[in-house]
């Protein structure tokens, strides 16, 4: 922050913000990064650009500088786009850390993670699915790793009850395939509850006519009529949310079964072999329909 005394009128009285890269000027960005290091010509830096929604350009400098010291590490002069992406990804999501798990364990999360995966594809109106994974990175079994197309600054209902339904998605799995849950949804259930809190509490989204953002009110000066209100209209859409859920993994068991199978056996799947399989059941992203 700049002294007060330089913000007195007279001195500089004029701030340039500036903004984070849109999709153009990362991909510039990137290009003038790579530029500087011996890497495969046929990367394709669009796609690369698409995964770095959000990225500064020193994080991208030093994606690229990360991507240097793996392809070092892996005995190769010349970056590839793996490189790259697993160093998008360490930035996004952690270093990838071995963890002995049991069968059952891992078969919970390859269930967990694939009920977050065709949720999040099939009913996702901005997210694209970049990876999928069941090896540990931050303390978490696996992560479905996904960002917007570009840049979204302002969250609409569609987004938000779509990042709810992401969120339970893993308990559904575990629940249809295990007939019980496990504490790995912990994270997700909090995620979820402050999405639905917030719509009801701050952003005016219930139907129940309640407007303004009630969390600046001390909750001594609330009726409890008024906060079981507001309490019953986000327990109403957390449960929608999670029939919706419920009914669309039942519908698409076969693709359930079909990637956890596949993440048991690779324990990682990238974009395009996520594209081929959903390709193959015929299906197609909301993205890419909301697109089309």
């Amino acid at each position: 922050n700049l002294d007060v005394a330089l913000l007195r009128p007279g001195r500089l009285d004029r701030k340039l913000y500036i903004d984070i890269p849109g999709l153009e000027d990362r991909e510039k960005l990137f290009a003038y990064y790579l530029g500087k290091v011996q890497h495969d010509p046929s990367i394709d830096i669009g796609r690369l650009a698409r995964k770095a929604v959000y990225k500064t350009p020193a994080d991208i400098e030093n994606i690229v500088k990360e991507s240097a010291l793996i392809a070092t590490r892996n005995q190769r002069d010349v970056i590839k786009f793996a490189d790259l992406s697993e160093a998008l990804e360490r930035v996004e999501l952690g270093l990838k850390h071995k963890l002995t798990m049991t069968r059952q364990e891992k078969e919970k999360t390859a269930y967990h993670e694939s009920g977050h995966l065709i949720t999040l594809y099939i009913l996702h109106p901005t997210d694209d699915v970049f990876k999928a994974s069941i090896i540990p990175r931050r303390g978490t079994l696996g992560v479905v790793h996904h960002q917007p197309r570009e840049e979204v600054f302002t969250f609409d209902r569609e987004r938000l009850l779509a990042d709810i339904k992401v969120s339970l998605a893993g308990f559904v799995a575990e629940k249809m395939r295990f007939g019980v849950s496990s504490s790995g949804v912990g994270m997700d259930f909090k995620q979820a509850m402050v999405v639905a809190h917030n719509m009801v509490w701050r952003y005016g989204m219930n139907d129940a006519g309640l407007l303004g953002d009630f969390t600046v009110i001390p909750e001594s000066q609330l009726s409890d009529k008024v906060k079981e209100k507001l309490n019953d209209e986000t327990n109403k859409i957390f449960q929608k949310c999670l029939k919706e859920v419920e009914e669309l993994l039942a519908k698409e068991k076969p693709l359930l079964e079909r990637f956890s199978k596949e993440l048991l056996d690779k324990e990682e799947l990238d974009y395009d072999e996520i594209e081929e399989i959903f390709k193959e059941y015929g299906k197609q992203s909301k993205v890419n329909l909301k697109a089309g």
